[in-house]
């Protein structure tokens, strides 16, 4: 790539640098064209070629981070003319790479979100952020270069605006990202609480855009009164007799005391011993945003329901349920949940589990009524 500083003596042809640069443009327009960002489940099968490419996601996105966050400190050089004399050139050069190592990023991205599973609005964020952000330091790639070749120094306020916007915009995506991967808490667990309430409003703030309102549940209806019938009247008496003496009334019984309503510090086995489990151990791939499978594991409806395979819980028979079966295999076999490097069931946990399924997985059943195996106490401490 060929470049110029501001020295008058040394030669400025941006050849080059235009032509690889509007050829990367021209890839990112075409790849999107051929691939477009999806927000929903896609309906057609994607091939194995594909979902390879996209699985190296992950892997890509570093190069953009690394080499944009470096041009950060670079332009910070660059505000004084010596600066960008000196170091023109290279941050041109690094603004260029990280440029396209986000295009190749986000391109593998949206292959990666072919598989399925990525939904909500984590994902919706970050996504759109990615595409922005992508596009906007593409934008100040051109500007910079425009600059440059025009040394134009008000032109390259205009750039540094646009890219440091840019990066901001792709840094919040990575964020989101970031609570696909390993919760919505991942960087808010351990704030200062200074800190803590703003980011949380803000995140907030943001997904209210893009989340759908969730249902309430509507309350139902009183039953309707029926009214008594009018007691009949009684019958006239017939002159020269002695009428009758009228009958007691009959007495209206009581009405049934309510029955208790459960006390209100009443643990649950399902809410209060499985779904932290779940919460800990499995739900960074099976939640509202990231259902890997078509799994959730992060109420007691959608557990119930199961993935793909649709026998994830089978009431009853936890060795017929696929999460005893999964649990149990090899850690080193493909199937085996929750993935080699990741935090693994514990025994108690497993034995937790194991119980409430066989128990007939009961979203009411109280723990102060249950019977868990010795084996299981401890992960049951409340």
């Amino acid at each position: 790539m060929s470049s110029a500083s501001y020295d008058e003596n040394s030669p400025r042809s941006f050849t080059l640098t235009w032509v690889a640069t509007l050829l990367l443009i021209l890839g990112f327009v075409v790849g999107l064209l051929m691939f477009p960002p999806l927000y929903e489940e896609s309906k057609t099968e994607v091939s194995n070629n594909l979902l390879f490419v996209g699985r190296f996601h992950p892997i890509l996105l570093h190069l953009p981070v690394g080499a944009l966050g470096l041009l950060c400190l670079m332009e910070l050089v660059c505000l004084t003319r010596r600066g960008e004399a000196s170091m023109g050139s290279a941050a041109l050069l690094t603004l260029w790479v990280g440029s396209a190592g986000a295009v190749v990023a986000v391109l593998a991205g949206i292959l990666l979100s072919r598989e399925g599973g990525y939904e909500g609005g984590n994902f919706t964020l970050h996504q759109t952020l990615a595409l922005v952000g992508t596009a906007g330091v593409l934008l100040a790639l051109v500007i910079r270069i425009f600059s440059m070749s025009s040394e134009n120094r008000e032109l390259m306020h205009a750039y540094r605006a646009v890219f440091f916007g840019s990066f901001g915009l792709m840094g919040l995506g990575a964020h989101f990202g970031g609570n696909m991967s390993h919760g919505s808490k991942f960087l808010t667990e351990y704030a200062p609480e200074s800190l803590k309430g703003p980011m949380v409003s803000m995140e907030k703030w943001m997904l209210g855009f893009v989340e759908k309102p969730k249902a309430k549940t509507p309350e139902a209806a009183p039953a309707p009164s029926v009214p008594s019938p009018a007691p009949a009247p009684a019958p006239a008496p017939v002159a020269g007799t002695t009428p009758a003496p009228a009958p007691a009334p009959t007495p209206v019984p009581a009405p049934a005391a309510p029955a208790p309503a459960p006390a209100g510090n009443e643990k649950l086995v399902f809410q209060h011993v499985i779904l932290p489990i779940f919460e800990a151990k499995c739900n960074k791939c099976h939640n509202e945003d990231k259902s890997k499978g078509d799994l959730r594991l992060d109420n007691y409806e959608v557990t119930m329901k199961g993935g793909e395979n649709a026998n994830n819980i089978v009431a009853g028979k936890p060795d017929d349920s696929l999460t005893i079966q999964r649990i149990l295999l090899p850690l080193d076999d493909d199937e085996h949940m929750p993935p080699e490097g990741k935090e693994q069931v514990t025994p108690a946990e497993l034995a937790a589990i194991r119980y409430w399924i066989q128990a007939g997985a009961s979203a009411t059943l109280k723990v102060s009524e249950a019977q868990f195996p010795p084996e299981a106490k401890e992960a049951v401490k409340l």
